[in-house]
């Protein structure tokens, strides 16, 4: 039985692509002017009508926090619409007040962004669309990509484009210090912060220090996104296997095709929890995380955690006091980290206490509180001629 929030126009249609989604807005030469706002002073509406506009629905920490969102403030009493070319999430509880419009792949999406208070693209992808659709005040979610952290091996034309799409939005805000600065130093954009949070439900401590003589390390990311660089963790593994009992725990989008380690595909939020309240050392060895939310899970969950400096991970990551950081490309420094944590036993769990503490910084109840009042600040705006 079809949930009475989801509208599927798409049955039996292909799924639009984020590779095609992209190819379109890269061959887009028509320019757009951004409609001009008037500012209702003495107005705070206190429940909106908030539309997000998702390029890719399925697992991962980005489309995570923007359906966390959706639910929790669809709880607070707010009308959430999320329009997409992509599949309802089945890896995440999406509330049934939550208005989930599935677009088919032939046709415009800007026909299917409907009125409302805020709209906001969740990708530069999709900012075009939320201009040209004229249904309310645009405000972009930035949460990161090679647009701001690998310039320099963007072809020329992608560079143009998103340079061009950054204009458009009358807002912007984004998920750490690091990405606001890289939107003021590469686009000239200001921007505000507003962290991501934990689901404490699900991340949280295991109770009691494991014994067990074997480690366990737990990696996710698929090895088809190479700038998580998981070949390089995955190699370094090997070595260490031949010295020490090791346990690998790695989840995986996709299933993988040039390693032959044993993945976890596509595994429900409380099995990642439950992993992760099992693991002694979680490794990140991405060369950039606009935040990095899997990371801070981990050390929510009690795992000792070794990462590479993503740029995000620097509003919660200190060296040597919760995590230890690596260098990138080194794989001899990664082996080296992890040998000192599987014979230090004190220093492991002593940097695991510290990043359990660290990880309660992070609350869905502090980071609803200030999305709200954001976008409650931005709803007094309205588009000049409404």
């Amino acid at each position: 039985m079809q949930d009475a929030n989801v509208i599927n126009y798409n049955q039996g249609e292909i799924i639009m692509t984020i590779e095609e989604w992209e190819k379109l807005e890269l061959n887009r030469l028509t320019k757009i002017t951004t409609p001009k706002l008037h500012k209702i002073v003495t107005h705070e509406k206190d429940k909106l009508i908030i539309t997000y506009i998702m390029v890719w629905t399925k697992v991962c920490g980005g489309s995570k926090i923007i359906l966390e969102y959706a639910n929790r403030l669809a709880k607070k009493g707010h009308e959430i619409n999320i329009v997409t070319y992509d599949e309802k999430p089945k890896w995440f509880s999406l509330s049934n007040k939550v208005k989930f419009i599935k677009v088919p792949s032939n046709e415009d999406i800007v026909n299917y962004i409907p009125e409302s208070d805020i709209i906001i693209p969740t990708s530069w992808k999709c900012i075009y669309k939320a201009i040209e659709s004229n249904s309310g005040v645009v405000a972009f979610f930035e949460q990161g990509g090679s647009h701001l952290s690998d310039v320099e091996n963007l072809s020329k034309e992608k560079r143009n484009v998103v340079a061009e799409r950054m204009k458009l939005p009358h807002f912007i805000y984004t998920v750490s210090e690091y990405s606001r600065d890289k939107l003021k130093e590469l686009y000239n954009r200001e921007s505000n912060v507003i962290y991501n949070a934990i689901d404490e439900n699900i991340f949280y401590p295991r109770y009691k220090e494991r014994n067990s003589s074997e480690i366990t390390i737990t990696i996710i990311g698929s090895e088809d996104f190479k700038f998580k660089n998981i070949e390089e963790i995955l190699k370094v593994i090997r070595v260490l296997k031949k010295k020490y009992p090791i346990k690998l725990n790695w989840i995986t989008q996709t299933e993988p095709k040039k390693n032959k380690e044993k993945p976890i595909i596509n595994p429900k939020q409380s099995l990642i929890g439950e992993i992760l309240r099992d693991t002694d050392i979680y490794i990140c060895n991405s060369e950039y995380e606009t935040f990095g939310l899997p990371t801070l899970e981990a050390m929510a969950c009690g795992a000792t955690v070794i990462t590479t400096d993503t740029g995000g991970m620097r509003d919660f990551v200190v060296d040597g006091e919760n995590a230890l950081v690596i260098k990138k490309h080194n794989s001899e420094d990664m082996l080296k980290k992890m040998e000192i944590l599987i014979k230090d036993r004190n220093l492991l769990q002593k940097l695991s206490k510290k990043g359990i503490e660290t990880a309660k910084r992070f609350s869905w109840d502090s980071s609803i509180e200030n999305i709200e009042r954001y976008y409650k600040e931005i709803a007094k705006y309205k588009l000049d001629g409404k």
